[in-house]
């Protein structure tokens, strides 16, 4: 028995094969599709998505903020709960003093985050984004490319991607990093199998699910400007620990955000 979001997403499938808005189907019910072949794409669709393929993966993107990004299974698919670092990032970037801004983003995935940012400021910025995988870093060029924005990319593990002397020091750090634990909580409930592990659970999974975040926050302070922030997302049960963890590190905390739910989702924390 399918639910109603699987009968949303069957007639989004129509559409999108149809290469037709998504209220086509709607407006034309009994339409036919174009040709044999769509009907034989939206069969192997319909199989992949009663497999528990993420629908994102099935057509190829995924719409996030204002923009829509190609995903692979090689990058995570973008929430809308991390839109509030894209808002968070432009608030921040548009009350700087500064003309000249440099921007890092770490473990970039499928390019959402930078790329949004750099399309929703007119401020003049050089943009650098890391990730581990070569998949993703492959998967977030092509989406900078097709949208227009200028993004040096980095292979490598947080910081270890940059070099001390080429690459910062950055007025805006933005992360969402793996934060998912193998304790039991409800983060997992919305997990798909599908979804690249070391996305979710990052490369050595722990309980807590702060291992990555704490790297990151270990290593800010070398890499921020003086008054620049470092923009995080987390589980909604790290806040506390991530908070003491980045005041032993001597950071401030400029702000804690929650998620349109109510749960703590985001910090913000300065140098």
């Amino acid at each position: 028995m399918h639910d109603a979001k699987y009968n949303i997403y069957i007639r989004r499938l129509i559409s999108h094969i149809a290469q037709k808005p998504e209220y086509w189907y709607l407006a034309y019910p009994c339409e036919e599709l174009p040709n044999e072949t769509c009907y034989a794409v939206l069969s192997e669709s319909l199989k992949k998505l009663d497999m528990g393929i993420p629908f994102e993966y099935v057509i190829g993107w995924s719409e996030f903020y204002k923009y829509r990004f190609q995903v692979t299974e090689n990058v995570l698919i973008p929430r809308e709960e991390t839109e509030i670092l894209v808002e968070q990032s432009i608030n921040a970037l548009s009350r700087s003093i500064k003309n000249n801004l440099k921007v890092l983003e770490l473990g970039v995935g499928s390019g959402a985050i930078i790329a949004s940012i750099l399309l929703s400021t007119s401020k003049s910025i050089s943009a650098i984004a890391t990730d581990c995988s070569p998949g993703a870093i492959l998967a977030a060029k092509n989406n900078s490319i097709r949208l227009g924005v200028n993004v040096a990319f980095k292979l490598g593990d947080w910081w270890d991607a940059l070099n001390s002397e080429e690459d910062g020091p950055f007025d805006l750090i933005i992360a969402n990093p793996p934060y998912v634990g193998t304790e039991k909580t409800n983060e997992k409930d919305t997990l798909s199998s599908y979804e690249p592990s070391i996305s979710l659970y990052g490369k050595k999974p722990s309980q807590s699910g702060t291992n990555d975040a704490m790297k990151i926050i270990s290593g800010a302070s070398d890499w921020l400007e003086d008054g620049g922030k470092l923009l995080m997302e987390h589980g909604f049960n790290q806040r506390k620990i991530l908070s003491d963890f980045a005041i032993s590190n001597g950071l401030l905390i400029l702000e804690q955000i929650d998620d349109l739910s109510g749960l703590p989702r985001v910090l913000i924390l300065g140098k």
